[in-house]
């Protein structure tokens, strides 16, 4: 082999070895930039986790609140106007055991 051919095959070898380490270095770029890109949104993500598990957490308190008996008979009292029933207006009902059958 002649040197002329010998220095087109090295050329040959440094311009492909060229291409691959642009092409290389262009995916670790495009790499970065999409780990950088689902980072963010992980993080937003997990703050709407947080906020969401905080507005939980304040229902949660709100329902036990308004569940709670007291609160069911202030209720019924100051905003729909109920009231105990007298005694001669309750009514007992019983069950006989031996005719329930």
């Amino acid at each position: 082999m002649s040197i002329i051919n010998r220095s087109k095959s090295y050329l040959q070898v440094i311009a492909i070895l060229l291409v691959l380490v642009t092409v290389t270095a262009l995916a670790v770029v495009y790499s970065s930039f999409n780990t950088r890109q689902l980072f963010i949104q992980l993080q937003a993500l997990q703050a709407k986790a947080a906020a969401q598990q905080v507005t939980q957490g304040r229902l949660l308190l709100e329902s036990s609140a308004w569940s709670s008996l007291s609160s069911i008979e202030n209720t019924a009292r100051n905003q729909l106007s109920m009231r105990e029933p007298s005694a001669q207006q309750l009514v007992v009902a019983t069950i006989d055991a031996r005719t329930a059958h």
